[in-house]
């Protein structure tokens, strides 16, 4: 995935989930590694930037996405990208939310399910895509 139609598809892949999982808001996606190879990722960094219905910047929504492999599977983090205080997703085969100060396991929060199934759209394109 060393050419920019792979990148840019990769990124729109990203945006597109986000707004499926993210309603009302719209996403913009910047890949934040300068390179990676399809085969042989360590950790892909993605910004996803949020907007209103109205075009407006929503700085606050804005999300931060991680993605890894650890042996053979595909792991992400999903958090806020200024709301530091709030609970991180880890999804594996598993979703898990974490206290972002300590790590430790806590509740699912009240915007859970989107970041859930956030994480579900794109563990099934990475796996597919990446692996």
């Amino acid at each position: 995935m060393h050419t920019s139609d792979s990148k840019d598809s990769l990124i729109a892949e990203v945006a597109k989930a986000a707004d499926l999982s993210m309603k009302p808001y719209v996403h913009s996606v910047f890949l934040e590694n300068q390179l990676f190879d399809n085969n042989d990722f360590d950790d892909l960094v993605f910004k996803i930037q949020c907007r209103n219905i109205d075009g407006e910047r929503e700085e606050s929504m804005d999300i931060e996405l991680e993605v890894y492999k650890s042996g053979n599977e595909i792991n992400m983090t999903i958090s806020w990208k200024s709301l530091i205080d709030n609970p991180i997703l880890w999804q594996g085969k598993h979703a898990v939310w974490m206290d972002s100060s300590s790590g430790v396991k806590c509740e699912k929060p009240p915007y859970g399910n989107d970041f859930e199934s956030l994480a579900r759209r794109l563990r099934t394109f990475f796996k597919t895509s990446l692996s």
